[in-house]
């Protein structure tokens, strides 16, 4: 069940003020995929009016696509939906293999990233990335489980 989405009636020089707009939101895939887009910011609208521009996924890899040696694509499957993780490495990081994380089929892991949509498509450019152990996407769970209370609350204001 998704949340029910609202578009945020503040004006954007409020944003910054919601708690959520400067951290990486702990959301399911299917909630990436619902979320509401801005027309006039690369922001996007979850829950009661909250606004959000990264987020955290934890899931599994279900498959992997190396462009070139400067981007890899990632799907990764949290249960509720799929969703494409963009990796990108700036030149200067070509030479050291070390600084590229590369993960294999069925690794789960916690991407956190920037919330973008790219010819359509929902997608996190990858920010950081780390393979976690599997129990990990069962507290994964119980954090996004929190945070959807939360999201569903009134929405943030800055009146007393």
């Amino acid at each position: 069940m998704n949340l029910d989405n609202q578009p945020c009636t503040r004006a954007p020089r409020e944003w910054g003020l919601d708690p959520l707009f400067w951290t990486s939101a702990k959301l399911f895939v299917g909630d990436l995929h619902a979320a509401l887009p801005s027309s006039s910011a690369s922001v996007f609208f979850v829950g009661n009016q909250h606004i959000v521009r990264g987020v955290e996924v934890v899931g599994i890899v279900v498959s992997v696509d190396t462009r070139s040696p400067k981007m890899t694509l990632y799907n990764v499957d949290d249960g509720t939906g799929v969703v494409l993780c963009v990796q990108f490495v700036a030149a200067e990081d070509q030479p050291s293999p070390a600084l590229r994380q590369t993960y294999e089929l069925g690794t789960t892991v916690r991407v956190e990233g920037r919330l973008t949509t790219f010819r359509g498509v929902r997608q996190v450019v990858i920010r950081a990335s780390t393979p976690v152990a599997p129990d990990q996407e069962a507290l994964g769970w119980l954090e996004r489980l929190a945070l959807r209370q939360f999201l569903q609350t009134a929405p943030f204001s800055t009146q007393d």
